[in-house]
């Protein structure tokens, strides 16, 4: 899988982008806030339909335009396709091959791509938002299914809470609408929880292997599942409807779960030094690529935004060496100096100055 050609219009600061893409190494120079982040990200929107930072469909979109257009031409294994994702304020649309897709969830996944950020180490140090994100976004490119019954679950989620807000100011509905909608959530609500558990168990053994090539230690690291019910979910939310009615919302289901990380035991986040908590999201990451490599039978586009300059030329080369020159990398870096490219044969440098390319530079 290689992106072949990119481009861009309206996008954040870009104006107008194209360039085409080397098909192994990509590192995008400058200084910090000229655009080499945002190509990134166009590129994790136009696969996964957003962001891979908190942000609204509105703030993609360059200030005084209507809508943000991405396109790529992608060479999936030697079947050259087209894809396309128009961002407007009003939602998004994307196409495949000039079609439209009608279902979002018909497209995510077709381009499959691992991003490393600094934002990750908010994987661990962050909100059990942030860790239920990075289980939907990697699930939801892994699975379909999963997607399908995310998207099921949080339809019906919205429904019951504004059945419990209608019942809390007694303006309409009853309780056999609430227990109807109720039974349809669980349904879906048991599938995504079997299916997180499988994921982070797959996780946890390829996790285990990796960090010790990272470190050249067995550290002791361990990922747990933790569902907001760990009983039978028809009895707890029977036994909650009260206080959901009083609240007005759900207080427990799949949008409630958590992940915790363990060192030694004991809460990465409290107990692991920065350094530590830095190599299990790389190896997180690492064991995702390898997941979608066995799952797809491909291999996922790698975005490298900034993470370079904090690693030692050790982990660098270790992370390198697993895409072994086959799998297409995009780096973004403000010194190329930065960068331990030994393990690379050819690469592409792309100079990027305040939302334009200044200079592209083949090497090898």
């Amino acid at each position: 899988m290689i992106i072949t050609s990119l481009q861009l219009n309206n996008y954040r600061c870009y104006d107008a982008l194209q360039f085409k893409p080397h098909k192994n190494l990509n590192i995008l120079i400058g200084d910090n806030g000229q655009g080499k982040t945002s190509i990134l990200e166009a590129i994790h929107v136009l696969g996964l339909s957003k962001s891979h930072k908190f942000s609204k469909d509105e703030d993609l979109i360059q200030v005084g335009a209507s809508h943000a257009n991405i396109q790529a031409e992608i060479d999936f294994q030697g079947k050259h396709t087209l894809m396309n994702m128009v961002i407007s304020k009003t939602g998004k649309k994307a196409k495949y091959n000039k079609i439209e897709m009608s279902k979002l969830s018909d497209y995510i996944g077709i381009l499959n791509l691992v991003m490393f950020s600094p934002e990750d180490i908010d994987l661990i140090k962050g909100s059990p938002r942030e860790r239920r994100r990075f289980l939907d976004i990697d699930l939801g490119q892994l699975s379909k299914p999963y997607m399908l019954n995310l998207q099921h679950y949080r339809r019906l989620l919205k429904e019951r809470n504004d059945v419990l807000k209608g019942l809390a100011t007694k303006q309409k509905y009853d309780e056999v609408t609430l227990d109807i909608i109720t039974d349809q959530l669980i349904h879906y609500a048991e599938k995504i929880i079997r299916t997180r558990e499988g994921f982070l168990k797959q996780l946890q053994e390829k996790v285990q292997k990796i960090v010790p090539k990272l470190t050249g230690d067995a550290e002791n690291i361990n990922i747990e599942y933790v569902p907001s019910i760990k009983t039978n979910l028809k009895e707890m939310y029977e036994k909650k409807k009260r206080l959901d009615i009083l609240l007005q919302s759900t207080q427990q289901g799949p949008h409630r779960d958590e992940v915790n990380f363990l060192y030694q035991n004991q809460p990465m986040k409290s107990f692991a030094s920065q350094g530590q908590m830095r190599t299990l999201v790389i190896a997180l990451k690492l064991a995702v690529f390898e997941l979608i490599k066995e799952t797809k039978k491909r291999l996922p586009i790698i975005l490298l935004d900034d993470v370079f300059s904090e690693l030692d030329k050790h982990r660098q080369k270790k992370i390198l060496e697993v895409f072994n020159n086959t799998a297409q990398v995009f780096i973004t870096t403000t010194h190329i100096d930065h960068i331990n490219i030994d393990t690379s044969s050819s690469y592409q440098t792309i100079e990027i100055e305040t939302g334009k390319i200044k200079g592209v530079n083949h090497h090898g």
